[in-house]
């Protein structure tokens, strides 16, 4: 799996209880390292894990002419990226399995839960009976919906952020819990936010477009590159910071933006995935690089055209001190 990604990723690996080894990424793209990852190949693999960091695809089929002579598992985890496509094929698409997630901050949402697609009969995937959740742990749910509806305008990030009790923003690893069915309301949630995907995926570009367009202009921050094969879905708008410059991106004023840190280490330096890591040795630094200077900044429908200009703003100021 990539060296730098959700912190869910070591949360999966760890519930299966399976070891892992690591390959970079191209920090300029968070493309896969191509040199990293057919150094990892040759550990014998039995799945390799392709991850659409932010909706920013990766190219599937070039990553597959380097995978299947050796008959493994392509894994895609496309929970950011609905929405997003490579030359016209909607990532998700390509692996023998696929990753979705309904949880918080994602394109399609339903509050929690997730989806697990299988393409190829021939890679079978074991199911069990899932426990049903309980009446309060799905009113506990709705709540949690309702509060996400509500506090993802930027005018109101300031509210969470004033109880850091919460946690909100930070990225932390969460032990594997055994996985449960999800609400029943879910269904209906997510047909509705299904619907709405294509309106909220050309918000979220329109939006990336303006902030790109004015990070060209700062020297110390570094939109991700895309390739012109890659249609994103901007989840978030990822971008990287000089080191200096990292400091006023973690500042107070930037946090009420809703500009955020990315995950703040690479799961080689993440102590619970560190003794299941069997090529540790190795170093990745694309992945350290990532975590030492990648932020990124809401690009969602509830960004409003005020929020945007804020955002500019910042940027250029940001720039100007530096």
């Amino acid at each position: 799996m990539p060296a730098y990604t959700c912190y869910d990723l070591a949360t999966a690996a760890l519930g299966a209880g399976v070891d892992v080894v690591l390959y970079d990424l191209d920090p300029s793209t968070l493309a896969p390292d191509e040199g990293s990852l057919r150094a990892t190949l040759r550990r014998r693999p039995q799945a390799v894990v392709l991850v659409h960091l932010f909706g920013y695809p990766v190219d599937v089929a070039s990553v597959r002419e380097l995978v299947d002579p050796a008959d493994v598992t392509v894994i895609e985890d496309a929970a950011q990226a609905i929405g997003a496509s490579w030359s016209g094929e909607p990532a998700g698409s390509l692996g023998d399995v696929t990753v979705l997630s309904f949880g918080r901050g994602k394109g399609v949402t339903a509050g929690r839960g997730g989806a697990l697609l299988q393409r190829s009969p021939a890679r079978p995937v074991g199911w069990e009976s899932l426990p049903r959740r309980s009446g309060v742990s799905q009113w506990a749910d709705l709540a949690a919906l309702c509060a996400q509806w509500l506090l993802g305008r930027p005018r109101l990030y300031w509210l969470p952020y004033s109880m850091p009790f919460l946690h909100l923003g930070e990225t932390v690893f969460r032990a594997p819990n055994p996985p449960a069915r999800a609400s029943s309301f879910v269904p209906r949630i997510l047909a509705v936010t299904m619907s709405l995907n294509e309106e909220e995926t050309e918000w979220r570009r329109s939006t990336a477009q303006t902030l790109v367009s004015h990070l060209n202009e700062a020297s110390d921050l570094q939109p991700i590159g895309v390739p012109g094969q890659a249609s994103p879905s901007f989840l978030r708008l990822p971008f990287r910071c000089s080191r200096r410059t990292s400091l006023a991106a973690q500042g107070s004023g930037a946090v009420r933006l809703g500009i955020a840190r990315a995950y703040p280490l690479a799961l080689s330096d993440l102590p619970q995935m560190r003794p299941h890591c069997r090529n540790l040795g190795d170093g990745f630094p694309g992945a350290c690089e990532l975590a030492q200077t990648l932020f990124t900044m809401p690009t969602h429908k509830m960004v409003a055209e005020m929020d945007a200009r804020r955002l500019v703003e910042w940027i250029h100021a940001t720039g100007r001190q530096t």
